[in-house]
């Protein structure tokens, strides 16, 4: 069976520290699966791997590994949407591993290009490699230009999370929202 996925857009600027603090007690109030039984994915950004350092560092106390993976990045050839080369990130971040990072990142080249047509190529790739995890849980830390191109819905707030199951038709594998974080969500 396909894993749960929590998808969440990393915060940003020191105001975002609050929100990843209060999303980390948040989830883990609830929280209803082992941690043997979760994995963490973050993109190879610093905003995101910011957010995880505040969000879910309870859980990789708890012994979750991170895979950190570049399909997850952002997608625009914005200065602050091109990542630092990994042996940068492995200084700044010692805990993590960036040895399984694609070779091509941080260059916006092949999968990774500024393009609708490779947008959705990776999507689809991010999406059929969660499909096949075997963990019951996958936590994923990205971007709000990614997400717009993975699932379907209103655009993400700063540390919103959604949670999803995963399910495969003859055309791909998509989404299906199971649940939102109510606390990010506007009122009308």
């Amino acid at each position: 069976m396909a894993p749960i996925v929590i998808l969440i857009r990393h915060g940003e600027a020191l105001h975002s520290i609050e929100q990843s603090k209060a999303l980390a007690a948040e989830l883990a109030a609830d929280f209803p699966f082992a941690h043997e039984e979760c994995r963490i994915v973050v993109s190879p950004l610093r905003r995101t791997l910011e957010t995880l350092q505040y969000s879910l560092q309870w859980l990789r106390d708890r012994g979750v590994p991170v895979d950190v993976r570049a399909e997850w990045q952002e997608t625009t050839n914005n200065p602050c949407d091109i990542g630092d080369d990994p042996s940068v990130l492995q200084e700044e971040w010692p805990d993590l591993d960036f040895s399984s990072l694609d070779p091509v990142y941080p260059h916006k080249t092949g999968l990774y290009e500024a393009s609708e047509a490779a947008y959705q190529k990776r999507a689809s790739f991010a999406r059929r490699w969660l499909f096949k995890r075997p963990e019951k849980c996958i936590l994923v830390v990205t971007h709000s230009g990614f997400l717009k191109r993975t699932v379907q819905g209103p655009k993400y707030k700063n540390v919103e999370y959604r949670t999803y199951e995963l399910f495969e038709d003859s055309e791909d594998v998509h989404f299906k929202e199971i649940s939102r974080d109510t606390a990010c969500v506007e009122k009308p």
